[in-house]
């Protein structure tokens, strides 16, 4: 396999599901990554080690290894799993309106699972959930009346917002962000930041 989260890895991964058999141990690629997802939204990106999500399925490394042949492997698709919990706003919405939800959406699942954000940045992001996050975004921009190359450029933009609020909201939950006398509801800022951007694109 070619080096995880490109897209040859991906074609590749694609094609080794379609010629896998189920095994007999009952263990599958869903279970794996849904307690890999639980142990990282307890303990941390840095629990997650394949000897550790081999113990919590009651497994062997060995055996796991059938299903991931790395770690590098199990975060890619750990962060395409997280973002398959993205629901894409309804096509017949005007395009602002989705643009609006989409954003929300995906700041909505990226703050629950907090620990997972790191690793956005660490690979191409080409899972088939992410590119089809990534359509719906642009096509919800184009939908709003944006010329193709801003809504790409206006696309990526979005997503460091919505990345940054993630950030700064998991700050503060730790005590590590802006003192209390300087924070208002999360949501409000948020809310507030997003109209400012689609309001700026629309005029510019």
């Amino acid at each position: 396999m070619g080096t995880p989260g490109t897209a040859a890895w991906w074609r590749e991964h694609e094609e080794r599901l379609a010629r896998r058999r189920p095994h007999t141990d009952g263990l599958t690629l869903e279970l794996v990554l849904a307690e890999a997802l639980a142990l990282v939204d307890a303990e941390g990106m840095d629990a997650l080690t394949v000897r550790a999500l081999a113990t919590r399925l009651g497994t062997g490394s060995s055996t796991l290894y059938r299903h991931v042949a790395s770690r590098d492997e199990l975060l890619v698709l750990l962060v395409d799993a997280v973002l398959g919990e993205v629901r894409l706003p309804d096509p017949e919405l005007p395009g602002r309106v989705r643009v609006e939800q989409l954003s929300g959406e995906l700041r909505r699942v990226l703050r629950s699972h907090p620990h997972v954000v790191p690793a956005l940045s660490g690979s191409p992001i080409l899972g088939p959930n992410a590119m089809r996050a990534s359509a719906c975004g642009l096509d919800n921009l184009l939908a709003a009346g944006h010329a193709p190359e801003r809504a790409r450029t206006a696309y990526l933009a979005l997503l460091d917002y919505v990345l940054g609020s993630v950030a700064f909201d998991a700050a503060e939950m730790t005590g590590e962000g802006r003192p209390p006398h300087e924070r208002r509801s999360s949501d409000d800022v948020f809310a507030f930041g997003l109209q400012m951007f689609l309001d700026g694109i629309q005029r510019g």
